[in-house]
C-alpha cells in the first residue's frame, strides 16, 4: 500500500457483525492493519473517521474500541495524522432505525440548547473534511471536535 494519504472509514455495527469481536475486527484490526501497512510503505499522511466519546480507558465497548485504534494509529508515527471525531453521522438512504431516531433526538435536543457538541452531521460534510486536511500542507497530530469538522 502506497501513496501519500490513506483515507481511513470503515466501520460497521454490532448488529450488522454479528458479535463485539467481530465488531472489532472490522472497526479495529482492518483500519489498524491497512495504517500499519501505509506507513510502513512511507504513506505520509493518515485520516482517520473515529466517532465522538473515543477513549481508550472507557467502559463503553464502542468508545473504548475507537479510542484503542486513535491511540494505536497515533504511535505509529504518520508526520500527518489527523482523526476526525464526529457525532451521529447522517447517512441518506440508512435503513439503520435507531441511527435515524438518534439524529431525530439529537437535533431535537440541540433546538433547545442542550447537547450541541453531539449534533448530528452529513457524512458529506464528513469527506469534505477530510479532503481538505489531506491536501493542506498541516503535519504533525490533530484531534477534530464535530464542531471543528464543520467549520475547518
Amino acid at each position: 500500500m502506497t501513496g501519500d494519504v490513506l483515507f481511513s472509514c470503515l466501520g460497521t455495527t454490532i448488529k450488522a457483525a454479528g458479535s463485539q469481536d467481530a465488531q472489532w475486527k472490522v472497526d479495529y484490526t482492518y483500519q489498524f492493519e491497512a495504517a500499519r501497512q501505509a506507513r510502513a510503505n512511507g504513506v505520509e499522511k493518515l485520516v482517520l473517521v473515529s466517532s465522538v466519546g473515543a477513549d481508550s480507558r472507557s467502559k463503553i465497548f464502542y468508545s473504548r474500541m475507537k479510542g484503542q485504534l486513535d491511540d494505536d494509529v497515533v504511535k505509529l508515527g504518520f508526520p500527518g495524522c489527523f482523526i476526525l471525531r464526529p457525532s451521529s453521522l447522517i447517512r441518506k438512504g440508512s435503513d439503520r432505525f435507531g441511527e435515524k431516531a438518534g439524529v431525530v433526538i439529537l437535533k431535537g435536543l440541540n433546538a433547545i440548547g442542550l447537547l450541541r457538541s453531539w449534533k448530528p452531521m452529513p457524512t458529506e460534510a464528513v469527506a469534505a473534511s477530510m479532503i481538505r486536511l489531506a491536501k493542506g500542507g498541516t503535519t504533525g497530530l490533530r484531534i477534530l471536535t464535530s464542531q471543528e469538522i464543520l467549520t475547518d
